[in-house]
């Protein structure tokens, strides 16, 4: 295949070096995987040996990518998928970093349910949450799980309904509707908004 003629650090990323075959530009690595695979100006090349370190360079970039995404919130599996996509990278090197990041608990979309539901449970019917979390990718079995596992919402709702009527008129139609763009189901908004004094 030819002759590593040079390795020279990237000037836009640090942390990334050029590699020259027979002088010309070849690929670009990770400085980390280059010298974890030995390559050295005057090698030889074996051809799959430099695949594979290119296959490990595009995962460890890959991966230092997603956990800075990650640090900006929790993502969803799916989530983390799209923004890699975008980012250009194959299907075997998304799969395989996101399989990685599953191991290390980076990524677990049951847990990321449970805390969403508690999160806006407050604010948001089951609906909405349900269909916000679809939104995101997540797998329905985790979006039940969280779900079922939610509270009564009467007190919720009442709240929510509550704060409502601070700004608005006492229209019992309109707040049943706003109510219910919510997420929350008929029956406890129907309740809920019985039991107030003002839209009686």
């Amino acid at each position: 295949m030819g002759k590593i003629t040079d390795i020279k650090p990237q000037i836009k990323s640090k942390g990334r070096v050029s590699v020259y075959i027979d002088d010309k530009f070849y690929c670009g690595l990770e400085k980390l995987t280059a010298a974890l695979h030995r390559l050295k100006i005057g090698d030889e090349v074996d051809e799959d040996k430099l695949k594979e370190a290119v296959y490990d360079s595009e995962c460890a970039a890959a991966f230092e990518k997603s956990a800075k995404y990650l640090g900006l919130r929790p993502r969803t599996e799916n989530e983390i998928k799209t923004y890699l996509s975008g980012k250009g990278y194959s299907y075997d090197v998304i799969n395989a970093t996101v399989s990685k990041l599953c191991d290390y608990g980076y990524i677990n979309d049951a847990e990321y349910c449970r805390v969403y539901v508690r999160e806006y449970c407050i604010k948001q019917g089951a609906r909405k949450i349900e269909a916000e979390l679809r939104a995101r990718g997540v797998e329905q079995r985790f979006i039940d799980e969280a779900i079922s596992e939610m509270e009564d919402q009467t007190e919720n709702v009442t709240r929510l309904a509550e704060k409502y009527l601070r700004s608005h008129a006492p229209d019992k139609r309109k707040l049943i509707t706003f109510l219910l763009s919510k997420g929350f189901d008929y029956d406890t908004v129907k309740e809920s908004v019985e039991n107030i004094n003002e839209v009686q």
